[in-house]
């Protein structure tokens, strides 16, 4: 089993949602705290896992391509600004296999705590390379 390699595209994956997250308008917060509902266990279709590893691919191919741009830049307003574009491709690249970024965001974050999952994605992964 190869471990390495399915732990290394997990965190690539991870990470492309944490860029999204951080990219995408934050929306107001409410005068009062909410409380946080129980954490579910999502369980995505395997319709769903196969648009997350073709989304996921393509994520991690824009990271790639703006990580570089973003690291050059001038200033933080430059960098910000490149971090927004790369978010806004990644958006749509996750929207172009028919998932929402939330989706997105829950399949990766399912995939962290179940290694079978993790394991699917992996394998699907590997095979559209």
């Amino acid at each position: 089993m190869k471990i390495q390699p399915a732990v290394v595209t997990l965190s690539v994956v991870l990470a492309g949602a944490l860029i999204l997250a951080l990219a995408l308008p934050m929306p107001a917060q409410d005068a009062q705290p909410r409380q946080q509902p129980p954490t579910q266990q999502f369980d995505p279709s395997p319709d769903q896992v196969e648009a997350f590893a073709s989304a996921a691919l393509q994520v991690q191919q824009i990271r790639s391509k703006w990580q570089t741009r973003m690291q050059e830049a001038d200033n933080a307003e430059k960098a910000q600004e490149l971090q927004v574009q790369a978010a806004t491709e990644m958006v749509s690249a996750v929207q172009e296999r028919g998932l929402t970024v939330e989706t997105y965001k829950a399949i990766a974050t399912a995939a962290r705590d179940n290694p079978e999952l993790a394991g699917r994605i992996v394998k699907l992964m590997e095979q559209s390379r």
